[in-house]
């Protein structure tokens, strides 16, 4: 499951249907968002939610090449992610950004992951392979 950014969208269209230049990042990295985010902040790219007291910057991550699951083209990230030294909170979102530094760069996607995730102070919190799933629904 996951949604695209506003930002993602607009460059889409305009590379596709405008011929307006989109380079990829060499990478991309994954970001937490707590509870109080909501699907439109992180559409409109909003970062003011997203968890940046664990230990490090945002995890780099890799997907598996597009597979069609439910009649919708899917990727899954193809390795684990892992949070380390994480406050208590509630995670209800995953981000996928262009940048490796909390709260600078832009959402790409963002999805809900398989199960909400919860964390004590010092936890250590893990998306397995496949955790995290994004479309283009």
């Amino acid at each position: 499951m996951g949604a695209a950014s506003n930002y993602l969208e607009e460059a889409l269209l305009n590379h596709v249907l405008r011929n307006e230049e989109l380079t990829s990042p060499t990478e991309v990295f994954v970001g937490i968002v707590d509870d109080n985010a909501t699907e439109e902040d992180l559409e409109d790219g909003d970062l003011t939610n997203e968890i940046t007291e664990y230990d490090g910057d945002r995890k780099s991550v890799t997907f598996t090449e597009p597979t069609q699951i439910e009649g919708k083209a899917t990727v899954e990230n193809d390795v684990e992610v892992v949070f380390e030294n994480m406050p208590e909170v509630t995670i209800n979102y995953v981000i996928i950004t262009d940048e490796p530094t909390k709260e600078s760069g832009n959402i790409l996607y963002h999805s809900v992951p398989d199960a909400i995730k919860t964390s004590n102070e010092g936890d250590t919190v893990r998306f397995l392979e496949s955790e995290i799933t994004v479309d283009n629904d």
